[in-house]
């Protein structure tokens, strides 16, 4: 007795539809829950000077994905939402996934090119690549073949449905990301390298160094297995890693921030306190001088 194909790909559509649910919900709690572990630290180094325009970007990091987010999650689930209204939804989502990226890089690559002590060429090559890139990704997402893209209502809520030939087109602006982002790992490694060769060991350049390859890699990799998704997967599924990938670049982000902000305020500290003894040891040593100087009693 043959089993009817139709069956078949319903179950296998609706397998797809959970498990894309499931992933979109672990990148929610992923990002949510390490906001609200590093909200003391927030507070602590940059509510302070929020004039600052890094600090402003960080700041446009944090919350523009925990809140972009949080309209998605309920477009993925609500059952009561126009056709209409689940495509308009479905193309928010793709601007905000695209969106919170080019920030990520952005905030990446002005770290980049102040460890390379802002080289007015490396600005410029980093500007241009990224310029080029995210041309291609916006095209990729934007401006292709995407009348084989079915975001509609299912039992669930609000899902899209990708064509292969499709999926390999939106495949494109994840991997256009990804080649930034090895770019950057490798310039980040590469001044690692030079640095501990001619100066030996810098602390805080070393933490920067250390961190930002691990929290580096782990962008990398997470972009990785998303662009697996399209390639791999079935066509409710293709992109399901998107949330996820998208949650660990934001959250990797504030966390080199946070470290860089957590070691320069260590070093100022030591700084301070380092000056506070040696003030007080001179302070003692001319007492005690003092003290010797004074002609003795008759």
């Amino acid at each position: 007795m043959s089993e009817d194909p139709g069956i078949s790909e319903d179950a296998s559509a609706t397998f797809d539809i959970a498990l894309a649910e499931y992933l979109h919900l672990s990148g929610l709690v992923f990002l949510y829950y390490d906001h609200i572990l590093t909200f003391p630290m927030e507070v602590k180094y940059l509510w302070k000077h929020l004039g600052c325009n890094s600090k402003s970007l960080f700041l446009l990091n944090r919350y523009y994905s925990v809140l972009g987010n949080a309209i998605v999650t309920y477009s993925i689930f609500s059952t009561s939402l126009a056709p209409k209204r689940c495509r308009s939804l479905h193309l928010f989502r793709e601007i905000l996934l695209l969106s919170t990226q080019v920030i990520v890089c952005l905030i990446l690559s002005l770290r980049i090119w102040a460890i390379y002590g802002r080289e007015k060429g490396l600005f410029a090559f980093l500007g241009v690549v990224g310029m080029i890139l995210i041309g291609l990704a916006s095209f990729a997402v934007f401006f292709g073949e995407h009348s084989t893209i079915r975001a509609s209502i299912t039992g669930e809520g609000c899902h899209s449905e990708l064509e292969f030939i499709t999926s390999i087109q939106a495949a494109s602006a994840w991997e256009a990301l990804f080649l930034y982002d090895s770019l950057l790992l490798a310039l980040l490694l590469y001044k690692g390298f030079k640095t501990r060769r001619e100066l030996g060991r810098v602390p805080l350049l070393e933490v920067v160094l250390r961190d930002g390859s691990l929290y580096y890699i782990m962008m990398t990799l997470a972009n990785l297995a998303n662009i697996f998704t399209f390639y791999f997967t079935g066509p409710f599924m293709r992109g399901g890693l998107s949330t996820l990938s998208s949650a660990t670049s934001v959250t990797m982000t504030s966390r080199i921030t946070f470290r860089l902000h957590a070691n320069a305020h260590k070093e100022t500290v030591e700084s301070y306190e380092l000056g506070t003894l040696r003030f007080a040891a001179a302070a003692g040593t001319a007492d005690q001088h003092n003290a010797n100087s004074r002609p003795s009693p008759v």
